[in-house]
């Protein structure tokens, strides 16, 4: 059974979404082919979009000038799409149906152990929520940014830098760009959601060694 969106947040006003990558030199042709399909998709619904990719080697510098490129064109929303993902060509709207400020998709790892990257605990690495989740929407305190529709306006309220990586001295390891963001959004009172049945359509590419 398909579930209905609701068109009604773009039907009554126009929406703005800047569509940001985050790239090193090449990206994957099924990505390549998926984002086609979306933008497509997207406009074809009355979504204004607009394309981003900054290509580079320090991803911290690469999504703070992300950021300002969706500033500069006045989005509404800014989707976070990596270079590694596929997903449906229905995947904006359909997180833009949840009317929701940050929400986005789990999907697993590319190495083992193939745990998702969505977790309700950002403390128990244990927290991990499975793919199979039965809720349509769950709250989460950190999700990886392969596939997340943010409300732009929300930067304006944190202050730069907006990704920074932490370390935490008593693990002995660092904590990366993306919950450290959604961890400065948590503390404005933002909440983070993921879509589980959109979930279940991404995959997240890797490389395999073929051979005897």
């Amino acid at each position: 059974m398909k579930t209905k969106l609701d068109t009604s947040i773009w039907d009554n006003q126009p929406t703005k979404v800047a569509i940001v990558v985050p790239t090193r030199d090449t990206v994957h042709t099924p990505f390549a082919y998926c984002l086609s399909q979306l933008i497509k998709t997207s406009e074809s619904a009355g979504i204004e979009t607009f394309l981003f990719f900054n290509s580079g080697s320090v991803l911290l510098n690469q999504r703070e000038h992300l950021v300002n490129n969706s500033f500069e064109v006045e989005s509404d929303y800014t989707l976070w799409l990596d270079s590694d993902m596929t997903f449906p060509s229905t995947t904006l709207l359909k997180l833009l149906s949840h009317n929701m400020k940050i929400v986005g998709c789990n999907y697993k790892k590319r190495s083992n152990p193939q745990t998702p990257v969505a977790y309700r605990d950002i403390g128990n690495w244990d927290s991990w929520v499975p793919l199979d989740e039965e809720k349509d929407l769950v709250k989460v305190e950190g999700v990886g940014m392969g596939c997340i529709l943010i409300k732009t306006d929300l930067f304006l309220k944190l202050r730069k830098p907006y990704f920074e990586f932490t370390y935490d001295r008593e693990s002995d390891d660092w904590l990366g760009e993306d919950f450290n963001l959604f961890t400065k959004m948590r503390n404005i009172g933002e909440n983070i959601y993921i879509d589980t049945n959109l979930s279940r359509d991404i995959g997240h590419l890797g490389t395999t060694k073929f051979g005897l």
